[in-house]
């Protein structure tokens, strides 16, 4: 019953049941955790969780997933770490999923990977879930020789782990090492799933490979007959986009079977900012504000195309427009890692403590050095 309201969402049903039991099992517990965690009351799921008499493994992933949903990621490292020395609790396939999720999500490659030497040394298998963590964590990371060494040491490769190495690559820009994996899997019938192809499309689109990419995108659907969803769709215009086929790519628009989301025409304006297309860009533009008039993105991205053409008049109208409707533009970031610790940097962001000196470093990198211009010559 408890299940049943939980999966219903009816948390004070749930609860209700919960403290009328008499005796209450791990899963019982576990189940009340994974509710709340679900419907965002982390707080909650944490009390429950510190509340309970005895912790077993499900109940540490059940909470870990928890805090990986809402997007606490150290939180979720810290219960590996109580499994491990606080209970002597024996991680799991899923545990150490979890866990090599959040080191992703964080970027903090030295304990990505101590995690993969407990892997190698306790032998766990990575032909499943595990393997495909451990192949995305060191993408995330910026180790992609590491998740290239990774995948070629699993013998018994899934769709998951192709599309794990594959969406690894397209995210540092090796579209072409990307599409001749996907080329390889085609040739040894391993049956690609939609997210291959989301994987396959975005990498064709961050090396500019429009020919190509226009090609997977009918394989897709005449080989291998998969119906195409809005995030491939989106990969196409953004392939045409970032090659400056902004033409092309309103026009595949407007012939789109289904309706195109905020995230397209957002691409599609970022296109015609890179490339200077005023007239489709203030088309788009006023499309993306009737969507969505809170996100303040698009307004920065029509500003900048006016300011790009000169066109004072209008920048200074957009960005009024902002101020009456109490909008901020969202400061960039970025991290780095440096000896294993991670900092992060904001737009004209000067609270770290080596402000200073980072500031002096960038200025000596951007001022010529006579005696380097000497050599050259």
């Amino acid at each position: 019953m408890i299940d049943g309201y939980v999966k219903c969402g009816k948390m004070e049903d749930a609860r209700g049941l919960f403290n009328r039991m008499p005796r209450r099992d791990a899963v019982t517990w576990a189940s009340m955790i994974y509710g709340y965690a679900k419907s965002g009351s982390i707080e909650i799921a944490e009390a429950m969780f510190e509340k309970m008499p005895y912790k077993d493994v499900i109940a540490c992933n059940t909470m870990m997933t928890g805090y990986l949903q809402n997007g606490f990621f150290m939180e979720a490292l810290t219960i590996y770490h109580y499994m491990k020395s606080g209970c002597n609790l024996i991680p799991d396939d899923t545990t150490l999923s979890i866990a090599l999720s959040a080191i992703a999500q964080l970027g903090h490659l030295d304990e990505g990977v101590e995690i993969h030497d407990y892997i190698e040394r306790n032998r766990i298998f990575l032909g499943g879930k595990v393997g495909v963590s451990l192949i995305d964590m060191y993408s995330k990371c910026g180790s992609v020789e590491n998740a290239m060494s990774v995948f070629g040491n699993i013998k018994k490769k899934d769709v998951d782990h192709w599309n794990a190495m594959i969406g690894g690559l397209a995210v540092h820009g090796l579209g072409e090492l990307a599409l001749d994996l996907f080329m390889e899997m085609e040739r040894i019938c391993v049956e690609p799933d939609d997210i291959t192809f989301i994987g396959v499309l975005s990498a064709c689109a961050h090396a500019g490979l429009v020919k190509e990419g226009m090609m997977c995108f009918e394989i897709m659907r005449r080989v291998h007959t998969l119906e195409p969803k809005l995030q491939h769709y989106g990969c196409i215009v953004d392939i045409l986009g970032r090659a400056g086929h902004v033409e092309g790519a309103w026009k595949f628009i407007s012939e789109m079977p289904i309706d195109a989301n905020d995230v397209i025409w957002r691409t599609l304006l970022s296109a015609c900012n890179n490339h200077g297309n005023l007239s489709i860009g203030e088309h788009v533009a006023r499309r993306l504000i009737d969507l969505d008039s809170s996100n303040s993105s698009s307004y920065v991205l029509l500003s900048n195309m006016y300011a790009g053409f000169g066109m004072w008049r209008e920048v200074n109208m957009v960005r009024s427009m902002m101020k009456e409707r109490k909008l901020k533009k969202v400061p960039g970031c970025s991290w780095i890692e440096v000896e294993g610790m991670v900092h992060e940097f904001l737009v004209q962001d000067k609270s770290h403590p080596q402000v200073a000196e980072i500031c002096s470093l960038l200025n000596n990198m951007s001022t010529p050095n006579p005696e380097v211009i000497c050599c050259r010559n």
